[in-house]
Order: C-alpha cells, then structure tokens, then sequence
C-alpha cells in the first residue's frame, strides 16, 4: 500500500521512521531513502543499528537549497536523482520503501511528479511505499492508500527558536 505524510506541520519524518521500526520489530526489510536532508540526524544513527535496514549515504551537511550557488544547486540535484534512481531500481527487494522528502525534491525541481507516480506504479503490491514531504501534486493522491497532512498549528520556528538536536534532527 502506498502511505502518503504531508503538509507543513511536524511529523512526517516521525511517522515515517515509526513505520520502519514497526515492519523491522516484525522481521522485515526496510529501505530508508532521505531526499534533502543530511546524513547528521538522531533518526539515522538509531536505524544504523537494525540491521533489517539500508540506507543509502548522504551528504555529512546539506545547505538549504535556496542557499545553494547554481553550481551547488545542479550538483546536489544529481545526488538526489541518484537517490531516486537507486530506490527505483530496489523498490522489489524490499518488505517497505520509505522516501522521506520526495515531495520536496519535487518542489525545488530535483525530480518530478510523473517520477513519483512511476515509483508508485513499479512498487509491488506486498511492499509498503511511504512517501513523506511538504507539498504535492494532488495527482499523487490518487495513488495513495493512507494518507495524512500534517498541519502546523503553532511551532517553535516561528518566533525564531533553531532545530533542536533529538527533536527536530
């Protein structure tokens, strides 16, 4: 079934991460896939050491795309459909696919929606696809078995209040 996490609130990450670790806990695979983020996280160490879980290696740091030169910026943007053709080509072999950030992959122009909708439609029908970010084609929705926004009501950011590691990363 394909699971849909989205919307400006906090979460998705969360939600996606907590679905892994139940699919692990039941003796299945996961592939854990994370599109603009870096390799610097408290959720990624924690998923190191099941072993039931691959995740590809990212960046040690990653700017902000809208920081990023043009040169930083096309670089990074072969990264990430790297990223995207790797899960492609493994979305087969394993019991869930995770794809955390994809729809802002999407958004800043590092894939496209008609990517996603091909991965959807490659995913075998005994593998989870979990498919996380801020926005999305609704198109995508059509797709979808579960899906969940995540609105921001009220968030630290706000009033100026930086991540917190073991909160937000």
């Amino acid at each position: 079934m394909v699971h849909v996490y989205y919307g400006d609130g906090k979460g998705k990450t969360t939600a996606a991460i907590g679905l892994a670790i139940r699919c692990c806990g039941n003796g299945q695979t996961v592939l854990f896939t994370q599109f603009l983020k870096s390799d610097n996280s408290g959720e990624r160490r924690i998923l190191e050491c099941i072993p039931s879980v691959n995740m590809p290696e990212l960046p040690k740091s990653v700017k902000f795309v809208f920081d990023m030169t043009a040169e930083e910026h096309a670089e990074y943007k072969v990264k990430m459909i790297e990223l995207y053709n790797y899960l492609a080509e493994n979305i087969s072999n394993y019991d869930m696919i995770i794809a955390d950030e994809i729809f802002s992959a999407v958004d800043v122009g590092f894939i496209t929606t008609s990517d996603i909708i091909d991965l959807i439609n490659k995913c075998p029908h005994n593998t989870e696809l979990v498919l996380t970010g801020h926005n999305l084609d609704k198109s995508v929705l059509v797709y979808a078995d579960y899906v969940t926004y995540m609105s921001k009501i009220k968030h630290p950011y706000d009033v100026g209040m930086a991540a917190r590691q073991g909160i937000e990363y």
